[in-house]
């Protein structure tokens, strides 16, 4: 049983900056703006050898909008889960209608419910943090997430609450970061693979705003799924919440460790669509391309989309192909399966013995040009320490050698060492062989 504390209250209280402190994470977009949060962000708290998790919730909205109905439902799902929720009011703009509206709601689902004042380090009048006592909790505390003020006080009492923290500890999960272009399908992605209605989905462009993170287990394995938000070209009208939801995405890929990188069928291969294979393959990320919505797509539209993918396998280094329907389920265990082999294999080390007898091999079946009536000579290879893949080769003359052969000898590196979907770097230098010191 899972011991979940959830964040709740109004739009721009300060929940997600609060998670973030009591998760000792930058996992919540946090900018002054309202409504930032839509879907239920996740993590966890340690503390007196009890493992908490922690739930942020999207903001309660105010006036109704596209969302409002999806977002009351997970934040009723997620209080209904919960064995305390923290109600965050802002002491900033003191008590609101919809502060009081809010406990209102929390006092009929019979949940222990802790008052949390954030913000309380701006207001300078004590009228309104003594407002926020008339809602009539008994337990209440004053804090500044922004400052740190109160959070050891407030982690204190949350392990008061929590009598068994028991949830599981991931142990070095692989992060499986979920990218491409708005409305591909991401989200419908990742409420398959956990087989459960997580993220708010849409036809909507733009649903999901923020970098969500969701533990994941499959096959005895450990992983946190990201859902991020969609990659847009740029546009001068960008809106300050799409520039900052950009750059939580980039910054995901940038510390994940696979990408599945989501197209749509219906949309076919985009321009958009390289862009974005550009920007992971800048970050030197092992992905997977996955082709969704083919359940859209008739047998001959199919077809056709085949051959477009086999044109642009071309520029996508070797990288696993999979054509999925996450409405209807279809491949999703294949995909998952993929996931698991290239998260097996990726930060491996490979003996200098074992790269250095594929070099030879790839010598004897097709030797490096002449330069000058000269044979370059490729004399042993060995793995770089890194965090990505890298295969330092020996020689002399390596500055010669052309990229052709480069390409070659890569290839051939990922044949032997089975590296499908996995990118590598081959260096070139003319330094002595370390082995001989």
């Amino acid at each position: 049983m899972k011991e979940i504390v959830a964040l709740v209250g109004r739009t721009n209280v300060g929940k997600s900056l609060l998670f973030n402190k009591l998760t000792k994470s930058r996992k919540s977009l946090v900018i002054d703006h309202h409504g930032v949060t839509r879907d239920i962000n996740s993590g966890c708290l340690f503390v007196n050898n009890k493992t908490i998790y922690i739930e942020d919730t999207g903001g309660i909205p105010e006036k109704g909008d596209d969302f409002s109905s999806a977002i009351l439902t997970k934040i009723t799902n997620s209080i209904d889960n919960a064995s305390v929720v923290l109600f965050i009011v802002s002491a900033s703009d003191g008590l609101t209608n919809q502060d009081y509206n809010i406990s209102q709601m929390l006092r009929k689902l019979n949940k222990e419910v802790l008052l949390v004042i954030n913000k309380s380090d701006l207001t300078k009048k004590s009228q309104a943090i003594e407002d926020f006592y008339k809602l009539g909790f008994k337990n209440t505390l004053l804090v500044s997430a922004k400052n740190n003020n109160g959070i050891s006080d407030l982690i204190k009492k949350i392990s008061e609450y929590i009598k068994d923290g028991n949830v599981k500890q991931f142990q070095s999960p692989r992060r499986v970061s979920i990218v491409g272009k708005p409305n591909s399908g991401k989200s419908t992605l990742i409420n398959t693979m956990l087989n459960e209605d997580r993220m708010i989905t849409s036809e909507i462009a733009g649903t999901t705003i923020d970098s969500i993170e969701l533990p994941f287990s499959f096959k005895g394995n450990d992983y946190l799924f990201y859902d991020t938000a969609g990659l847009t070209r740029k546009s001068k009208t960008i809106s300050t919440i799409q520039k900052f939801s950009i750059s939580a995405t980039l910054e995901t890929i940038k510390n994940t460790d696979i990408c599945l990188f989501i197209i749509s069928a219906e949309d076919g291969i985009t321009k958009q669509d390289k862009l974005i294979l550009n920007i992971i393959k800048k970050y030197n990320k092992p992905f997977i391309v996955v082709v969704n919505k083919i359940d859209k797509q008739s047998k001959h539209e199919i077809m056709d989309l085949k051959k477009e993918i086999k044109y642009f396998s071309n520029i996508t280094d070797n990288a696993y192909f999979i054509l999925i329907s996450a409405i209807e389920n279809k491949n999703i265990k294949k995909l998952l399966y993929s996931i698991k082999n290239i998260a097996s294999s990726i930060y491996k080390r490979f003996k200098a013995s074992k790269l250095t007898e594929i070099l030879e091999d790839a010598l004897n079946n097709h030797p490096p040009p002449m330069i000058n009536n000269k044979r370059i000579r490729l004399k042993f290879a060995q793995q770089n320490k890194s965090d990505s893949l890298s295969i330092n080769i020996f020689g002399t003359k390596t500055d010669k050698l052309p990229a052709s052969y480069e390409k070659y000898l890569m290839s051939c590196f990922i044949d032997k060492l089975k590296l499908k979907g996995i990118p590598l770097k081959i260096k070139l230098s003319k330094q002595k062989n370390p082995f001989n010191d």
